[in-house]
């Protein structure tokens, strides 16, 4: 979860120009997921498939690094050995650090 820099809870506050959506990323960038920005149920099917807090990713195909025109194109990640497909809807709810 991000947290407000002048909250008081002890959140870390991930704001900074390294972070950015997995929407907003193009082929060939690596990144670290930091936020599922989901609903419950596909948050645990994302996690399911490797998908969490943590993880490390690169961009194969898809992607758009324009943040003023998305593209309707899946986003294709390699995690390790395994190839994951998703959606711009739900890539654009995906907080990812550079």
């Amino acid at each position: 979860m991000i947290a407000n820099i002048d909250s008081p809870t002890p959140e870390i506050a991930f704001r900074s120009e390294k972070v950015d959506y997995l929407c907003h990323f193009s082929e060939g960038q690596s990144g670290t997921i930091v936020d599922l920005i989901l609903e419950p149920e596909l948050q645990g099917r994302l996690m399911g498939m490797g998908l969490f807090t943590g993880t490390r990713f690169r961009v194969l195909q898809g992607g758009n690094a324009s943040k003023t025109k998305p593209s309707s194109r899946p986003i294709l990640l390699a995690i390790g050995n395994t190839r994951i497909a998703i959606g711009h809807s739900i890539a654009s709810k995906i907080l990812v650090e550079k």
